[in-house]
């Protein structure tokens, strides 16, 4: 009977695995809207606006002018995000405190007033209306009480980050980068999450992360950085 159990319980176990990887992977994976596609197109053909930083030259490319980054999860957007929360990250990675491969280079060459110039202009950009939710009325109401027992204590009741603490700002954040991002952290394959990321999703399920990236990628109740 006991291995019998424990056959079910393996089984049910490799379901849960597998939904979660297909999810994620759907989530990585997924093509922009035809909308959101000519938007990226429209902003890699123009030129830089009036007030952009010469220096941001290095990250409009994956980034883009107007900081929206990549719909499908690949480029976080930057518009809007902290100020502080920016210049921390930009200095951890320019003196190799943190390390990520794609980047170190265009972070190291960067000065203290260039990454404050960058930081600065990325916090003043306007955040584009996030798209409508494809989650049922249930699954949003479940992110938003999951969101409040893991993650409001650092990020904010809506999301909206916290200076103190160099926690970035999520709400209105695209859910496929959520979602990638705290796979990442519980599974410590990008060194860049502090050990309070880690101890505060260990015990969170795939689905429950889920749930926390689309209720956030909605972008309800998000407050000005």
């Amino acid at each position: 009977m006991l291995a019998a159990a424990m056959r079910i319980f393996l089984t049910i176990t490799a379901f849960i695995v597998i939904g979660g990887v297909a999810s994620l992977t759907w989530l990585m994976t997924r093509g922009p809207s035809e909308a959101q596609a000519a938007r990226i197109a429209a902003v890699l053909e123009s030129t830089a606006p009036p007030g952009e930083p010469a220096a941001y030259a290095h990250c409009a490319s994956c980034h883009l002018h107007d900081g929206s980054g990549r719909p499908g999860g690949s480029i976080p957007r930057l518009a809007g995000q902290r100020q502080a929360v920016l210049e921390n990250k930009l200095h951890r990675l320019r003196l190799g405190i943190t390390r990520l491969p794609v980047m170190d280079p265009f972070a190291r060459t960067l000065t203290p007033k260039e990454i404050t110039d960058i930081a600065k202009y990325l916090s003043a950009l306007p955040v584009a209306e996030s798209p409508p939710s494809a989650a049922s009325k249930a699954v949003r109401v479940r992110g938003a009480s999951r969101y409040a027992l893991h993650c409001a204590s650092c990020h904010g009741a809506n999301g909206e980050g916290h200076d103190g603490l160099f926690a970035s700002r999520l709400c209105g954040q695209y859910a496929g980068y959520i979602h990638r991002r705290l796979h990442e952290i519980a599974t410590r394959t990008r060194g860049d999450a502090d050990a309070i990321m880690q101890d505060a999703i260990e015990d969170v399920s795939v689905g429950e992360l889920r749930v926390i990236a689309s209720w956030l990628a909605e972008g309800k109740g998000c407050v000005a950085p």
